[in-house]
């Protein structure tokens, strides 16, 4: 036993312990243990075009919505939940949405101060409001920048019942049963999602959780070959140890998408999981998992097993940021892990295959995930360059000897 203790492995191993934990639970919780709504953006498309009230007054409630919503929080250090900005039509308010650019959007209709004016006359009519949730874009944020919405809009309602009660105590009027009931609710209030994320789509999450299958399928194919390649490699020849490589690199696409495949056929047929278009999606996944698999090759062509901890990593450090919008991530996340984080861009190209279906926000990440496969096979041919151990003829000249 005192032999045991004279070993310095149970001492080593205390310290090990601790900064596993330490490095794996800022992983785990470093981005999402307070996520905290700030600076989504929002649209808000107002087109009220104003009514004069009975009083002679003339009153724009769009525009005063509009100030109010828009208002800059009080206090030096307040961020807002929201980040506003302001259209003119639906319609654009769509297309920005469908391009990703934000999370919800408020439409007030060119009638929308006439309507709530005719709540004082004797045939009153409900005024509405529309909210567009873009889900697609991000279920998390939508829903808390849809609830924020409900607050706001909330709080505009009784503000709108009260300044309209005003107008009727000083006519010294009384209201209508059909009043009443509208003052009840002046704004009618409709929710509509956009890009929905429907059902069995893993709550929003299902390009996140293709992303990290695709990055281990990608992990094992890059060792397995790398281990292949490195049993073929039997001379110093730069030309053998170039047909090995090439050969390495084309099994890695047929291995790709035999992986593609099989991830589809689990969480599509198995699992359950909505899959839009499978040809699509198919196609997406081999060249996400191709491009992953020439990083993974170009870091362990130079580095050896020895950059194997490097993917494990980055999947423990990506896969929480993944799941949150950026706007949620503290700033060390934003700038130190989502910045360059290959894996964002499978998530990003996948949510456009899966929720938006327009090839709208498609393109650029298929351009960063080509480049970034295109730059790792340059530096994985550039590791033939490298000396290379013999081996063989090494056990070979001492047999001689």
């Amino acid at each position: 036993m005192n032999h045991f203790f004279k070993q310095k492995h149970p001492y080593i191993a205390i310290i090990a312990v601790f900064l596993v934990i330490l490095l794996l639970g800022i992983a785990q919780l470093g981005s999402t243990v307070n996520p905290t709504p700030k600076n989504l953006p929002v649209l808000l498309v107002q087109m009220d075009e104003g009514e004069k009230l009975p009083t002679g007054q003339e009153m724009n409630f769009g525009k005063l919505i509009q100030e109010k919503i828009t208002a800059v929080p009080a206090g030096a250090n307040t961020v807002s939940p929201l980040k506003w900005t302001t259209l003119a039509t639906e319609q654009e308010a769509i297309d920005a949405m469908n391009r990703e650019m934000a999370y919800a959007a408020i439409i007030i209709p060119t009638d929308f101060s006439h309507k709530l004016a005719s709540l004082l006359s004797p045939g009153p009519q409900a005024s509405s409001i529309t909210v567009y949730v873009n889900q697609g874009m991000n279920n998390t944020a939508a829903t808390m920048a849809s609830g924020v919405l409900s607050q706001i809009l909330n709080g505009v309602n009784g503000q709108v019942r009260e300044q309209l009660l005003a107008q009727v105590s000083q006519k010294g009027g009384t209201l209508t049963v059909d009043q009443t009931k509208a003052f009840a609710s002046p704004i009618i209030v409709t929710s509509k999602n956009i890009n929905a994320v429907g059902t069995n789509s893993a709550n929003g999450n299902a390009p996140v959780v293709l992303t990290q299958l695709a990055w281990f399928g990608a992990m094992v194919t890059t060792l397995l070959l790398f281990m292949a390649a490195g049993k073929a490699t039997q001379t110093g020849s730069r030309s053998h140890r170039f047909g090995i490589q090439v050969s390495q690199l084309l099994s890695g696409i047929v291995i790709t998408a035999a992986s593609a495949a099989s991830i589809l056929l689990v969480v599509g047929k198995w699992l359950g999981l909505t899959i839009p278009n499978y040809w699509e999606m198919g196609l997406f996944l081999t060249f996400v998992g191709f491009a992953f698999f020439l990083l993974q090759t170009a870091i362990v062509s130079w580095l050896g097993l020895k950059g194997v901890p490097l993917f494990v990593l980055v999947f423990f450090f990506g896969a929480p940021v993944l799941s949150l919008p950026l706007e949620l991530l503290p700033s060390f996340s934003q700038d130190w892990l989502y910045s360059w984080l290959p894996l964002r861009f499978s998530a990003e190209g996948l949510r456009d295959l899966f929720y938006f279906r327009q090839n709208l926000n498609l393109s650029s990440p298929m351009w960063t995930l080509g480049t970034i496969g295109a730059v790792a096979m340059v530096i994985i041919f550039l590791s033939l360059l490298k000396k290379h151990d013999q081996p063989a003829a090494k056990v070979e000249a001492s047999r001689s000897m």
